[in-house]
């Protein structure tokens, strides 16, 4: 079978070299026409005896028809056209085909009756159907009932081959300059007997027929095909040469050209093999010897890539485009080769690069560079590494959503727990990251502005920070900030996405996370990492978290009104919250005001909250609990718990971070984390939540780990509650009204 690229070569040699056909096959159609003058298909076999009766009388060579019916007919026009294959002295060919049920995969076999096997030879129409709906190749013959049945092709042209064997149909005949002659004007007396006179005749139908495909012809119906077979084997016998002997001779010019040393000979050389490998098989084509030529050109291409590669490695190094230590891209480079718009500027600093450096071997910081771009590489998609001085490394992402982004930052940030090894040497890295994402200003520019989003993470202890160049450039809007917030609360800009929650035993969606999301009519989507931080550094925190509660358990309770009683929602508490006498009464009155029981409202509160050692904190965590409103340790892993206190905190659920989960194929010690996690929760009666599900590699993990519940985008993105409705099951009472069609 010829993959998609050979099948265009040989499309293309096939139209290069094309020509007329042999002019001794004339084809007789039952078109439109004939349809529209003697009646619909099925035809008669005494309507088909005629035809032959008056092919043969104008002195036809050698009659094939391409379809006949071979059921029951009537004895008067059976005799009819015995009467005419008598006539014709074994001068016709009759269709023989297997058939195959696509129901039952059973095969039955279309034979003529044996009273016209005697009067007349028989030939199979059976054609090789290739999965692209294409056909490449014929058979020669086939075995039936028993018997070995040569081809149509093969007893018209008078050139047999081995059964079971096939040949490379020649589609360099021009099948439109066949010569064709309507049915109807020969039953209707309307032609030239001496367009038939000593040459073969092809009978088929073109109408109301299966059309199958031809290399550089299109869709066509049976009997063109049969045609272009016939004229193959009138020509010799094909040879498909495959792609052996091309490969060997590309191999030869490839390591001649990848170590020749002068450039003018490599470039002979390399051009010649082409030339051969494009050429050549024309003239085999000829000779009716077909050779497929495409993994040859591959390998001269590759080999070509390989060099071309080589050399520009070499060029920069001689204009300076590369570290002079570690051999890789530098910002030179990266000047020099990113395009104009690049929708994000990435920014890995290690923070503890020069004192690292400072205590390797001199000759051990290439090494070291080596393994923090491998690292780098794995979780960046596999986008370029570019490295500045003091430690920064450089890519371009071909995405700016800040989500999308993040969720590759956070698994670098646990690839870089793992320590690296360099002349021997176990070296913990600390990793912090900066992105830019206002594709509008100079590219220099940018990497500075995603380095001081990177050293901003680092102040507040983040693992990595968008640069937001509104703070520069819309100075009104950065000191606005705060009371548009507020604005945007009350008109409701502020809205909430749910992101599905998925019990791991029974793959039904049980519950949501209520995730913060600011629509603002001139400046779109605003990042909840921008105005999150700033509610919470202003004391605005509870104002916007009461919005966020008061649409999750709404939103909860219409579910329930839906029939989902079973439903839960969970809502991220801040840490300043906690300290606040009102939180109680702002969760049982929300709760009371949409009638919600308060069992399905989850509060998470992040692990480092939950551990710290305050006993106010405390006392209102299991006032909550006391509440019936269950708690969940959120982020759970970034932080220093202990068993003591994972007791004393009355939390249901733990929620296991998304830096852990992303890493599981990946990280050995992800994996044994995770599931020491998951143990210890259910030891202690917890439940586990796993966030960050990626991919069905991660979820097999976490089900084999017996994790009770799971978030991430491979199960469901954030999204809008009526989306999330639409992913719920059919109620009972519903699936009753409900019309199948």
């Amino acid at each position: 079978m010829l993959g998609p690229f050979e099948l265009y070569a040989s499309i293309t040699r096939a139209k290069l070299r094309s020509h007329p056909p042999s002019g001794q096959l004339v084809l007789v159609t039952i078109d439109d026409q004939s349809i529209a003058n003697f009646g619909p298909l099925p035809w008669s076999r005494a309507r088909y005896g005629e035809l032959v009766r008056r092919l043969k009388g104008a002195g036809a060579r050698t009659i094939g028809i391409t379809s006949l019916p071979w059921g029951p007919a009537n004895p008067a026009e059976d005799r009819a056209f015995e009467s005419a294959l008598a006539d014709a002295r074994g001068h016709v060919v009759l269709p023989a085909r297997i058939i195959l049920d696509p129901m039952t995969e059973k095969s039955s076999v279309e034979l003529p009756p044996a009273q016209l096997m005697r009067l007349a030879d028989v030939g199979n129409t059976n054609l090789f159907v290739n999965w692209d709906g294409m056909v490449y190749d014929s058979p020669y013959g086939v075995k039936m009932a028993g018997r070995s049945i040569p081809t149509l092709a093969s007893v018209m042209s008078r050139h047999g081959g081995p059964v079971g064997t096939t040949f490379p149909i020649d589609y360099s005949v021009d099948l439109h300059a066949l010569p064709v002659i309507s049915a109807a004007d020969i039953l209707g007396e309307r032609w030239s007997p001496s367009r038939v006179a000593g040459r073969d005749v092809l009978i088929g139908e073109t109408v109301n027929t299966l059309r199958y495909g031809v290399p550089g012809f299109g869709q066509q119906p049976l009997v063109y095909i049969h045609a272009a077979a016939i004229e193959t084997l009138r020509e010799g016998e094909p040879v498909d040469a495959g792609w052996l002997l091309p490969v060997l001779f590309a191999v030869c010019i490839a390591v001649g050209y990848l170590f020749a040393r002068r450039r003018i000979l490599a470039r002979t050389l390399l051009t010649g093999g082409f030339g051969v490998l494009l050429v050549g098989p024309l003239s085999a084509d000829r000779a009716q010897i077909y050779l497929q030529i495409m993994p040859a050109v591959a390998l001269l291409a590759i080999a070509s890539l390989a060099r071309l590669w080589f050399d520009i490695r070499q060029t920069m190094r001689d204009k300076g485009l590369v570290n002079a230590v570690s051999g890789q891209p530098n910002l030179n480079a990266l000047r020099e080769s990113a395009p104009r718009l690049v929708p994000a500027v990435v920014v890995a600093r290690i923070l503890n690069y020069a004192e690292v450096t400072t205590s390797l071997p001199a000759d051990c910081e290439k090494e070291l560079v080596e393994q923090i771009i491998n690292r780098l590489t794995v979780g960046s998609g596999g986008d370029a590494i570019y490295q500045a001085d003091d430690g920064l490394f450089i890519w371009l992402a071909d995405t700016a959503s800040d989500e999308l982004i993040g969720e590759q930052l956070m698994a670098l940030h646990g690839l870089f727990r793992s320590p690296v090894v360099v002349a021997g040497r176990l070296i913990d890295l600390s990793v912090t990251f900066g992105i830019d994402t206002d594709a509008s200003r100079p590219l220099v520019q940018r990497v500075s502005s995603a380095v001081v989003a990177a050293d901003r993470a680092v102040s507040e202890g983040r693992r990595w920070m968008t640069y937001d160049p509104a703070e520069l450039e819309d100075a009104e809007w950065k000191m606005s900030l705060l009371a548009r917030l507020d604005q945007a609360v009350e008109r409701d800009e502020i809205w909430v996405a749910y992101q599905p929650k998925i019990e791991m035993a029974t793959g039904r969606i049980i519950g949501a996370e209520a995730l913060a999301r600011w629509s603002h009519p001139e400046k779109g989507e605003v990042p909840p990492s921008q105005f999150i931080p700033a509610a919470e550094r202003s004391g605005r925190i509870e104002n916007l978290t009461a919005h966020i509660l008061d649409s999750a358990v709404r939103a909860t309770a219409s579910v329930h009104r839906a029939g989902h009683a079973d439903f839960s929602i969970a809502v991220n508490l801040s840490a300043r919250l906690l300290d606040s006498t009102a939180l109680l009464q702002m969760v049982s009155g929300t709760l009371a005001r949409h009638e919600l029981a308060p069992q399905h409202l989850i509060l998470e509160i992040t692990e480092t909250t939950a551990m710290a050692r305050q006993d106010g904190i405390v006392e209102t965590l299991e006032a909550l609990s006391a509440s019936g409103v269950r708690l969940s340790i959120d982020d759970y892993g970034t932080g220093f718990s202990t068993l003591d206190y994972l007791k004393r905190i009355p939390a249901d659920e733990i929620k296991i971070d998304r830096s852990f989960v992303s890493m599981l194929e990946k990280s050995q010690s992800d994996r044994i984390m995770v599931h020491s996690t998951i143990q210890l929760a259910h030891s202690l009666g917890r439940k586990t939540v796993a966030e960050g599900v990626e991919n069905a590699v991660v979820l097999n993990e976490l089900r084999l780990m017996q994790c009770d519940y799971v978030q991430g985008y491979h199960t469901g993105k954030p999204m809008k509650l009526s989306a999330l409705m639409d992913l719920l099951p059919i109620r009972e009472d519903e699936r009753d009204t409900m019309t199948i069609v």
